[in-house]
């Protein structure tokens, strides 16, 4: 099972996901590129926009349950590890392997690639518009944590809405 980060397991600041989106993309065009800064610039950036979050409630005790019945493996659209996270909030060794978006493609479009390679049956994932296009273009079940922008939302039928990720090990690990 692949497991999305921020919005999943980690919270956005103040509580707001304002990384969901609430359009699609057309499974059958190119991948989109993304705006890549150097790393000199990313690094920095990433610190000051994700080391301040804290674990979504009950995040840490559901990873703990999911990883009895599945493998975990953590796919982010961040640009940099996040090892320090991971490490202060005591997120240490949930992870089979950790992989970050280090291509030219945006999180969406690189998420796909990777799941393609990696061909998990399962993937956690926040945002609508990403899950919509793993639906679509592979035979991963997308399990699509809930969130005000991503409600009301016309999705694939193969996706699973869960109320989050604590919802999502009392129902494969109860």
């Amino acid at each position: 099972m692949t497991v999305d980060m921020d919005g999943v397991f980690c919270e956005p600041p103040l509580g707001q996901n304002l990384g969901i989106h609430r359009t699609f993309y057309d499974p059958s065009a190119p991948p989109h590129s993304a705006r890549v800064y150097p790393r000199w610039l990313n690094a920095p950036l990433d610190r000051l926009r994700f080391d301040f979050r804290r674990p979504m409630p009950g995040a840490r005790d559901a990873l703990l349950r999911l990883a009895t019945v599945r493998r975990l493996i953590l796919v982010t659209g961040r640009r940099t590890r996040p090892n320090w996270w991971l490490h202060r909030h005591d997120f240490d060794g949930f992870f089979e392997a950790v992989y970050v978006n280090q291509s030219g493609l945006g999180s969406a479009h690189y998420k796909q690639a990777l799941l393609h390679r990696l061909q998990p049956a399962e993937h956690v994932e926040d945002d609508g518009r990403t899950a919509q296009l793993l639906a679509q273009t592979s035979e991963t079940r997308v399990y699509l944590c809930d969130w005000p922008r991503n409600r009301d939302l016309p999705l694939d039928p193969r996706i699973v809405r869960v109320g989050g990720l604590v919802e999502l090990a009392h129902r494969l690990a109860p």
